[in-house]
């Protein structure tokens, strides 16, 4: 196992704030800001060089870019909030989709759910991942 799947593997496991396991992110990905993808899991949907694009127009100028949304894998998210001053954008699709991407020095933490966890448990388990890579200069 490399190190990218073993980190994505820890990254898919969200835990609850006693460190038992909260539930599993339905997909996730590590990526860097031309669209490479470094890590993925099973069910991640695809990440491009055109989403990595409109991802950092959206953290650069979340205002004017949110009408846009967050695209990930050719499917659209209702932007919800975020940005470059807060290091992570958050999303939703329907009542039972979400997504968190947090940006780093080099890199994208994309994040995927379901209704089986909440955006906040999401937002605070893929933004803690999200240090761990900056604490690593990345």
């Amino acid at each position: 196992m490399s190190s990218w799947d073993a980190m994505i593997d820890s990254l898919r496991v969200v835990a609850a704030p006693d460190g038992t396991a909260a539930g599993a992110l339905s997909a996730c990905c590590i990526a860097d800001h031309a669209g490479n993808v470094w890590g993925q899991s099973e069910h991640f949907p695809g990440f491009n060089a055109e989403e990595a694009t409109a991802l950092m127009a959206l953290f650069a100028n979340p205002i004017d870019r949110a009408s846009e949304g967050i695209v990930i894998g050719g499917s659209r998210y209702v932007f919800l909030n975020g940005g470059d001053e807060d290091g992570v954008v958050r999303g939703k699709r329907g009542s039972e989709h979400g997504v968190v991407v947090v940006k780093t020095k080099t890199a994208f933490v994309i994040g995927i759910h379901g209704d089986n966890l909440e955006t906040r448990q999401v937002s605070a388990h893929v933004e803690q991942f999200g240090d761990y890579l900056s604490s690593q200069g990345m």
